[in-house]
């Protein structure tokens, strides 16, 4: 069968198109091409009226149809291999008045009449002579691009004589699981395979990027350069990478990170809280997220009353107002909220009922006449026993204002034989004051002041026989004396 030729292409529309697209993304075009060649040394020239892009590669371009024919490569094509379509190097040259392109034998002119061809005695490498006016902005932004490449073993690269140097490599990362592409039939396809992801130290003043196999692709806000050794699959003018991509990127270095090389403050850094909001992150990942950037006993904060009582009970309430909902669901795969933290906690604290002996019974009598006098509340008392708990946290009392009911703790440290001792004179103090307001708020401080000040009216006036009579449990004697 003949083959169709059913199109043709506009010079001056193709001109148009490329045309927008940056001159050091363009220019990145050749540069790769002489990475993928394997080339030992790469020379960069960049002037107002000529930039030169020059390589000592072994063959070159071996078929001068590479240079002019559009999408048609030469390369067998790998996930290691830069180039995809066979269009970057024509990109380039139709952005220009002139060219000339000389590789192994051959010569390819571009000029206003057109293009043709000559012989050369060249021997190894490309030469690219590219003309036309370029404005000094473009020629500085294009300067900026090409330092920042990052060359392979082996490859010197060159900018205007200058050698580009090698950022401090912080962390080689092989085995990583990650999306690539090949193309077929001038198709990309995605396919996921193993490869290296080199992490290196960003220059002061300069922003973090992400490259494919040395090449820039665009910045990112992981606070290092992070080099992909094979191809990344890309959107637009190869400048920019799906969301899907960068994201499976920052969570596979957040999952290989986390457990040896990350401390509490680099959990910080926003990547890590994009990760965690927006990817699915596995629990153990999770796990080690919370042990590192939370103090131990953390929970996500819940009402008001909860998050205020799960702080008396030992916890530390994760503020949730800093942290968007996708964070908040992935994080209570690993965390409990306050509410259930009260719950669970407030069950344990419970303890088992204890029929209490003369001497907490003294002590539980004066506990409800001090109620009765200084918060105008008629209260039930009752007494538990509970060891600490895991975390050493001892509770001395609990409050229920539902019941009116204030608990003791007969393994704490409670002085039941005088409530009057400054502890424990304290706690019952503090335990009344939580029948108005479990929060520890306003109202509870309020409420704390006037009771305290309304317990020193009562003990002055009654002297010593009122606190002998609380001290022995026969308050309500004392008061009909």
């Amino acid at each position: 069968m003949a083959k169709r030729s059913w199109f043709e292409i506009s010079e001056e529309g193709w001109r148009r198109v490329t045309s927008s697209r940056p001159l050091g993304r363009l220019v990145l075009e050749a540069v790769q091409n002489a990475f993928d060649a394997g080339a030992a040394n790469v020379l960069i020239s960049l002037g107002e009226k000529e930039i030169t892009v020059e390589d000592d590669s072994r063959e070159g371009v071996s078929d001068e149809r590479m240079v002019y024919t559009i999408f048609l490569s030469g390369k067998e094509d790998r996930p290691n291999h830069r180039g995809r379509f066979g269009r970057g190097l024509k990109e380039l040259i139709g952005t220009m008045d002139t060219a000339r392109v000389e590789s192994v034998g051959h010569t390819v002119l571009f000029t206003p009449d057109g293009r043709q061809s000559e012989p050369n005695d060249r021997t190894r490498g490309t030469r690219l002579v590219l003309r036309r006016s370029f404005d000094p902005s473009e020629l500085d932004q294009a300067r900026r691009m090409l330092r920042r490449c990052i060359a392979p073993r082996g490859t010197l690269l060159q900018v205007d004589g200058e050698l580009v140097p090698t950022p401090r490599l912080v962390l080689e990362l092989p085995s990583c699981e990650l999306e690539s592409v090949v193309v077929e039939q001038s198709v990309e396809r995605a396919l996921w395979r193993s490869t290296t992801v080199s992490l290196y130290e960003v220059p002061e003043k300069e922003q973090p990027y992400l490259f494919e196999m040395g090449l820039p692709v665009m910045p990112w806000d992981v606070p290092w350069h992070a080099n992909v050794d094979q191809r990344i699959p890309m959107v637009g003018t190869r400048d920019n990478v799906p969301e899907r991509v960068r994201l499976e990127l920052m969570s596979t270095l957040l999952e290989l990170m986390i457990h040896s090389y990350l401390d509490r403050r680099d959990l910080r850094h926003q990547w890590v809280h994009e990760v965690i909001a927006r990817w699915p992150v596995k629990t153990t990942v999770l796990d080690a997220y919370v042990s590192k950037a939370f103090p131990r006993g953390a929970v996500l904060g819940g009402t008001r009353r909860a998050d205020d009582r799960a702080r008396q009970l030992g916890a530390h309430v994760v503020d949730t107002a800093t942290i968007s909902h996708s964070g908040y669901v992935a994080l209570s795969r690993v965390l409990e909220t306050a509410d259930d933290y009260v719950r669970r906690r407030s069950h344990e604290f419970g303890g088992e009922d204890v029929e209490p002996d003369d001497t907490q019974r003294s002590f539980a009598a004066a506990t409800r006449w001090l109620a009765r006098r200084i918060a105008g509340r008629v209260i039930r008392v009752r007494f538990f026993s509970r060891d600490p708990s895991d975390s050493g946290l001892l509770e001395d009392a609990v409050t229920e204002p539902r019941t009116n009911t204030l608990s003791f703790n007969v393994r704490s440290s409670l002085e039941f034989d005088d409530i009057l001792s400054p502890h424990t004179f304290g706690v019952v103090l503090h335990e009344l004051a939580h029948l108005d307001s479990l929060e520890h708020d306003m109202r509870f401080i309020d409420r704390l002041q006037l009771i305290a000040g309304q317990a020193v009216k009562v003990l002055a006036e009654g002297g010593p026989q009122l606190a002998a009579a609380l001290r022995a449990g026969d308050p309500d004697d004392w008061e009909t004396s």
